[in-house]
């Protein structure tokens, strides 16, 4: 990855600007009771905030999509165990989330207004949990 430089960083800031257009989408939409879109959104935001976050540290940031491979590289970056240690014990989430990203698009799999209420609620802890670690803020 490239170093990172303060025109990077200016440059990067779109990824947070679109993880949260996502995450409100995500929220707007199962409000409406729209589960699989707002699934997808949800998924988006969080994957673009971890991609973000990496971006933030190294000025660049990974062009994969699945969490095993962002959470590693993410843990990696800011040298946390604690990441990892969410990702473990949240793997479930995280395939949720993984999964929503194909078929909530691709497939006629229906998401319940629970499992989307669990989803929410994780990526909640998710996000207050990786602001911590890195000191970057998900909603300023």
């Amino acid at each position: 990855m490239k170093k990172f430089t303060e025109n990077n960083m200016k440059n990067l800031s779109f990824l947070k600007e679109r993880a949260k257009e996502f995450w409100e989408e995500a929220l707007r939409l199962f409000n409406e009771g729209k589960y699989n879109l707002s699934v997808f959104n949800l998924e988006q935001a969080v994957q673009l905030w971890i991609k973000y976050l990496i971006g933030a540290k190294l000025g660049e940031w990974p062009k994969v999509h699945y969490f095993s491979d962002l959470i590693k590289e993410l843990a990696k970056t800011y040298d946390s165990n604690e990441i990892l240690d969410f990702f473990q014990k949240h793997e479930l989430f995280f395939s949720n989330l993984e999964d929503a990203y194909f078929t909530s698009r691709y497939f006629p799999k229906m998401f319940s207004s629970n499992l989307l209420s669990q989803l929410i609620k994780e990526s909640e802890e998710f996000i207050k949990i990786t602001e911590k670690i890195t000191k970057e803020k998900f909603w300023e």
